[in-house]
C-alpha cells in the first residue's frame, strides 16, 4: 500500500482544478481562517504534487474508459429546458427554477448499457450543469463545473450529455451548481435490468424533497442566515452566479434556521441546521398528493430518493411490511421491515404486496417535526376523503432496518483482493461556525492508478452526521458486510471505511450530500495520475 505525504486541506469546489495543498489554505482563509490554521505543509511536498501526472476530464484514457464499456446497442434521447416559472404547490403559487414547469422534473427511464443523450437548454439567469448521481459515467460528462465541464452558459446556453448507462437501478439526476438543486432542478433516472429478479410486478418512483423557496425565502438567504462568509463568496466557480436576495427573504431563512437542530438516536444526534416549511413527495405536499395506484395482490416496487437538499426521512406504508432489495441501485439481500431511514442522496428500493384500500405513505422527517405523503390506493380502493393523515402511521415506530444491517446480494459483491492504496480523513466542523470540512495528512492527495484498490476510512469528528458521496464509482462498505452504496451516512464521532476499484479514470469529486455542508466546505477531489 501505498500513502501520501501530508498537509491539512479544507478545500472549496471552486478551487478543485488547483490540484495542491495549497488549495485549502486559501478556501479556509477566505472563510475566516488565519493562514497559520490551514498550513499545508512543507514546499518539498507541495512539489510532489505538482510533479504527478494527472488524467484530465479530455485525456484518452477517459474515451478508452468509456469504449470499454458494454452497450445494448440502444440509444435513450432526452431534452431538458432549466427555466423560472410558476409552480402549484398545494395552492400555493411559487417562483422557482425547474426542469419543465413542475416541482421535481421529468422522470428518465432507459435499460442497463443504453447509451443516453440528454440536451439541456439553459434558459436561467446564472450558469448551470447538470450531475448524474450515482452513474459509473464517463468523466467529462460528470456535471461537476469547473473540473469537468464549462458550465452551460446562462439564459440560452447549451450542452449535451453523450453517455454510456452501464449499471442497473435506481439514480437521480441534480443540478451542480451552487444550491440549485434545492429548488426543482433534480429528478429520478431509472435504469432497467432486463435480468431483474425481484420478483416485481410493477414499480413506481417516489422522489422526497425539502421544499424553501418561494415559501417566503430562497436557499442563498438561507446560507447566508447560516454563514454569511460563505454565501458572501457566491458560487462563480463551480457554475452559478452570485446570491441574490431580499431582506424580507433574509428574515424568514433566519427563522427557519433558529428553530433548533433536531434529534435523532440512529443517525447519532443533531440532524439538521433547517426547520423546512414544506416537505414533497413527486413535487406534491400532502394535501394535494400524486396518488400511486396498483393492482391489489400485484407485487409492487417503490424506488424510493431523497432527493432533499438538507433532510433525512423516516420512509414506511401503512398496512404494509417492507422487502428492501436494493440501495442505490445495487441489490442487497432481501430484508423486511417496517420503516427504513434514507440520508440525502439514498436510494432505497422495496418491495410491498399490495393490500386492497387507499394506504398513506409517509416520508416524516427524522429527528424533527415535519413530513411528506401521498398515497397507495387499489384499483378497487375509492380515494380518501382527506389524504392527509398529518404523518402520523404506526409503521414508522415499528421494525427499523438501518443500512448497517442491510447486506449485499451475492452477484454485486466486490471481489476480495488487496488494498494498494489506504486513506484516512478526518470530517470536521471549524469550531461553532458553520464551516465544515474534510482535514488530515490524506484530504488533498486522494490519488489513485487505474487498476488499483482504494481504501478511504472517514473519521467523523463533528457533532452532526454526514451523508458522503463518491462521484464516478460506488463503493463497498467493509464493516457493513461489502453494502455497495455511492453514499453513505457517516455518524458523529464514528469511524467508516469504503473500499472501491479505480476503474474509471478522471477527476472525481468525494463530498458530503447535505447541499448546505458541501457549500461550507465538506468535499474533496480524487484524481487518477498515471
Amino acid at each position: 500500500m501505498t500513502r501520501p505525504g501530508s498537509g491539512l486541506v479544507l478545500a472549496r469546489r471552486r478551487f478543485l482544478r488547483l490540484g495542491t495543498l495549497g488549495v485549502g489554505a486559501v478556501g479556509l482563509g477566505a472563510l475566516g481562517f488565519g493562514a497559520t490554521a490551514c498550513s499545508s505543509g512543507t514546499s518539498g511536498q507541495q512539489a510532489v504534487a505538482t510533479e504527478l501526472d494527472y488524467i484530465r476530464p479530455t485525456d484518452p484514457e477517459v474515451a478508452a474508459a468509456e469504449a470499454a464499456r458494454a452497450t445494448s446497442g440502444a440509444t435513450a434521447a432526452f431534452a431538458l429546458a432549466a427555466g423560472v416559472g410558476a409552480v402549484d404547490l398545494g395552492g400555493r403559487i411559487v417562483n422557482t427554477w425547474t426542469y419543465g414547469g413542475a416541482a421535481v422534473a421529468p422522470e428518465l427511464r432507459l435499460s442497463k448499457g443504453d447509451r443516453v443523450r440528454v440536451s439541456v437548454d439553459n434558459g436561467l439567469p446564472q450558469e448551470t450543469t447538470l450531475h448524474w448521481h450515482g452513474i459509473r459515467i464517463r468523466n467529462d460528462m460528470d456535471g461537476a463545473a469547473p473540473v469537468t465541464q464549462e458550465p452551460i452558459g446562462a439564459d440560452g446556453g447549451r450542452f449535451e450529455y453523450d453517455f454510456v448507462a452501464p449499471d442497473p437501478g435506481t439514480y437521480w439526476y441534480h443540478s451542480h451548481s451552487g444550491l440549485q438543486a434545492d429548488r426543482g432542478l433534480f429528478g429520478a433516472m431509472i435504469i432497467e435490468d432486463p435480468n431483474d429478479a425481484t420478483g416485481a410486478d410493477a414499480d413506481a418512483v417516489l422522489v422526497l424533497d425539502d421544499w424553501v423557496d418561494g415559501l417566503g425565502t430562497t436557499p442563498d438567504a438561507v446560507l447566508a442566515a447560516l454563514n454569511p462568509q460563505v454565501a458572501g463568496h457566491g458560487h462563480a466557480g463551480h457554475g452559478a452566479g452570485p446570491a441574490e436576495y431580499t431582506d424580507a427573504d433574509a428574515s424568514v431563512a433566519q427563522q427557519i434556521t433558529s428553530a433548533g437542530h433536531g434529534d435523532s438516536v440512529p443517525l447519532g444526534g443533531m440532524t439538521q441546521h433547517i426547520a423546512y416549511p414544506l416537505h414533497l413527495i413527486n413535487g406534491r405536499p400532502p394535501n394535494d398528493p400524486a396518488v400511486v395506484e396498483a393492482a391489489a395482490g400485484q407485487r409492487l416496487r417503490l424506488r424510493v430518493v431523497n432527493a432533499a437538499a438538507e433532510t433525512p426521512y423516516r420512509f414506511a406504508v401503512a398496512g404494509h411490511e417492507l422487502t428492501v432489495v436494493a440501495v442505490d441501485g445495487f441489490d442487497v439481500q432481501p430484508t423486511t421491515a417496517d420503516t427504513v431511514i434514507l440520508g440525502m442522496a439514498q436510494r432505497v428500493d422495496v418491495l410491498v404486496t399490495v393490500r386492497s384500500g387507499a394506504w398513506p405513505i409517509v416520508a416524516k422527517v427524522e429527528g424533527r417535526d415535519g413530513y411528506a405523503s401521498t398515497v397507495l390506493r387499489s384499483h378497487d380502493a375509492v380515494p380518501m376523503s382527506n389524504p392527509d393523515v398529518g404523518g402520523d402511521i404506526p409503521e414508522l415506530n415499528g421494525r427499523l432496518v438501518a443500512e448497517s444491517e442491510l447486506r449485499p446480494a451475492e452477484s454485486v459483491l466486490l471481489e476480495n483482493r488487496d488494498v494498494d492504496r489506504d486513506y484516512r480523513v478526518e470530517l470536521i466542523q471549524a469550531g461553532d461556525r458553520y464551516v465544515w470540512g474534510m482535514a488530515g495528512p490524506d484530504a488533498g492527495r486522494l490519488v489513485m492508478k487505474e487498476g488499483e484498490r482504494i481504501r478511504i476510512t472517514m473519521v467523523n469528528s463533528s457533532p452532526m452526521w454526514h451523508p458522503m458521496h463518491t462521484h464516478g464509482h460506488t463503493f463497498a462498505v467493509p464493516g457493513y458486510g461489502g453494502l455497495r452504496r455511492d453514499t453513505v451516512n457517516v455518524l458523529p464521532g464514528t469511524e467508516l471505511a469504503i473500499e472501491f476499484d479505480a476503474d474509471n479514470p478522471g477527476e472525481w469529486m468525494f463530498h458530503c450530500h447535505n447541499a448546505y455542508h458541501f457549500e461550507a466546505g465538506m468535499t474533496a477531489n480524487l484524481r487518477y495520475i498515471r
